[in-house]
């Protein structure tokens, strides 16, 4: 199986993982190297390419490259028998490796080595699978492709019994991800203080209303670049336009039109983020599924149904959108992922997850429908 460029196997108690390298690479870089080492020979000799400083150049770059490739080889071994994990996986261990007792180790994480928002022009975003130590971590593989890497790490995660992490969320194992007690006739935990969660029980199951996150500091950075667009952009124009065409720069044709798009542009930058800000989520969940609803006034009414079987996760993780970095809760499913519940408090965002998951551990039943609020 694959992970990145990365091939990984288990067999008995070993878990290999290692970098994939086809024969004809392996000539290819041996015969650069032979080559670079031979260049000085050759034109000291012959006296081609003696004086060549571009090419000396170019030799010296395709050494490097060669002894980089044959130096680094990526190489991962996890040996329940002794207990440890033995890698090579760069220049230090180049000569030798290096060998750590797994006891060490309390989780398998996986996270996203790029922090941005987006993915990029040139740097892809990279999921990296990782043991966390007491000490250190240490990287195991890594790829673009976020399937391939969350395969590798359930099954390093079952391979040695540790928790796994997703993407700063709280490490649990593979196997009992959605396990929780179920809710009973008991009060509910308390809500965080100040908290503006709202939810009742009934014979449908537990309702959460979460209120949006508000024009936070971030979304009010935003909005207010948005209005300095619309407004800014043509009286800076104007100005720069009445420097050449006097009077009759405000009623220009060029005036207009490119009016016309810094106040379409900051007014849709300003839209976007409202929307965010102000939507809310209703949440209805029990042994049957999932129901979420969000809705706001700059937005349309979206209706999201998972049934419990398609259901694989509830966690709090590291999260983004298109307008802000956080934390907030991922409902995992079979076709992908759902984020709700973006910048509420991480004491908000847990005490929400926990509820979810156990109102799927619940079977219904009619009950006398209870509520709470707090703001």
């Amino acid at each position: 199986m694959r992970c990145g460029t990365h091939r990984w196997s288990v067999s008995g108690p070993f878990l290999t993982i290692e970098h994939e390298v086809r024969p004809i690479e392996g000539w290819l870089y041996r015969g650069a190297l032979l080559l670079s080492l031979a260049f000085p020979v050759i034109a000291f000799t012959t006296g081609f390419f003696a004086g060549e400083v571009r090419v000396w150049i170019l030799m010296v770059a395709l050494g490097g490259l060669a002894v980089h490739h044959l130096t680094s080889r990526w190489k991962v071994l996890l040996n329940l028998e002794t207990r440890s994990v033995w890698r090579r996986t760069g220049y230090r261990e180049a000569l030798g490796a290096k060998t750590e007792p797994l006891e060490t180790f309390t989780a398998v994480a996986l996270y996203q080595r790029d922090k941005g928002s987006t993915e990029g022009l040139f740097i892809a975003k990279v999921y990296v699978v990782a043991l966390l130590g007491t000490s250190e971590t240490v990287v195991l593989s890594h790829s673009d492709d976020r399937e391939e890497a969350v395969e590798l790490a359930q099954a390093v995660s079952k391979f040695l019994g540790l928790g796994l992490s997703v993407e700063g969320g709280q490490s649990r194992s593979v196997t009992a991800r959605l396990e929780e007690a179920p809710l009973s006739g008991e009060r509910l935990p308390d809500l965080p203080h100040g908290s503006g969660i709202q939810f009742r029980q009934d014979a449908r199951g537990l309702t959460l209303e979460l209120p949006p996150c508000g024009w936070r500091p971030a979304y009010a950075a935003q909005g207010a670049f948005a209005v300095l667009v619309a407004v800014g952009g043509p009286l800076f124009l104007l100005r720069q336009l009445r420097q050449t065409l006097g009077q009759q720069a405000a009623s220009s044709q060029v005036m207009v039109i490119a009016s016309s798009l810094f106040i379409a542009c900051g007014a849709f930058f300003w839209w976007w983020v409202a929307r965010e800000a102000t939507s809310r989520w209703s949440i209805n969940a029990s042994s049957r599924g999932i129901e979420a609803t969000r809705y706001g006034p700059w937005r349309a009414r979206k209706v999201l149904r998972l049934p419990r079987s398609r259901i694989e996760d509830i966690d709090v993780r590291d999260a983004r959108t298109h307008v802000s970095r956080g934390r907030g809760i991922v409902i995992e499913h079979d076709k992908g992922s759902e984020l709700l519940g973006m910048d509420l408090s991480q004491e908000e965002l847990e005490w929400a997850g926990t509820v979810l998951r156990r109102a799927l551990a619940t079977r219904t039943s009619p009950a006398a429908p209870s509520s709470h609020a707090r703001s």
